[in-house]
């Protein structure tokens, strides 16, 4: 898929905000009317500056690659950062400008048995996008997904979820929460403390890795240094 650098004029529809630091922006288009891309990629919202070039800041998309009339953002608040500033100040009926598509972490295809999404943050939002778009293709893949965030506060998509879990008959999906409270009976640490869980030396794997770069580095040095893993079924894309 070409990544010219296109410029899409995108209408906010809808505003989420799923935690005090996650806002989700629905987009819709509106010149051209169609935008293509590919589940994995990414756009780059151009963040205006008065009279002076906007500043480019990318994101991953977090919806259905069928859809051509729009699509979903997820965003993390940085303190006195540029598009963080900008992306709170929305009130919704804005008109965005964005460049893409861009990036090449697609679905790998055709796919192995089993696909275990490691993410942290929003670097939920490239996952999301591929088992949306790949969920009627691939309903009968073992997916298993761990998502890391800091504490029950930090927790989102919980529904989306579990919308999904009852669509995949294998889909399992769980938090991993790094400070949780005294009170969480789930998963405590970090995602790449987990992966012995999947059996990947024995089932056909896939890993898709996103979000913190630290923990990206310590699961490759896992599966690629001390495994011996295939590097050809590791794909990942670092959100810092």
């Amino acid at each position: 898929m070409s990544s010219v650098r296109k410029v899409y004029h995108m209408r906010v529809t809808e505003i989420i905000d799923h935690t005090p630091t996650v806002r989700e922006l629905v987009l819709k288009t509106e010149t051209p009317e169609e935008f293509t891309f590919k589940a994995g990629q990414f756009v780059m919202l151009n963040v205006p500056q008065g009279e002076a070039k906007p500043i480019l800041r990318a994101y991953s998309i977090a919806s259905d690659d069928r859809i051509k009339d729009g699509f979903r953002l997820l965003f993390k608040f940085v303190e006195n950062g540029v598009a963080s500033t900008f992306v709170w100040a929305l009130k919704g009926g804005e008109l965005l400008n964005f460049t893409g598509p861009f990036g090449k972490v697609f679905f790998q295809e055709p796919p192995t048995e089993q696909i275990v999404f490691l993410n942290t943050g929003t670097g939920l939002s490239q996952h999301i996008c591929y088992l949306l778009s790949k969920k009627e293709q691939y309903p009968h893949l073992r997916y298993r997904m761990l998502f890391g965030v800091r504490s029950e506060k930090d927790m989102y998509y919980e529904k989306e979820m579990e919308a999904l879990m009852k669509e995949l008959p294998d889909f399992k999906f769980e938090f991993v929460l790094s400070r949780p409270g005294a009170d969480w009976k789930g998963k405590k640490g970090y995602v790449q403390n987990f992966i012995s869980e999947f059996d990947y030396k024995n089932i056909p794997t896939t890993f898709y890795l996103c979000g913190n770069g630290g923990m990206i580095k310590e699961v490759k040095h896992q599966l690629l240094e001390i495994d011996g893993f295939d590097k050809t079924r590791v794909w990942s894309e670092a959100f810092d």
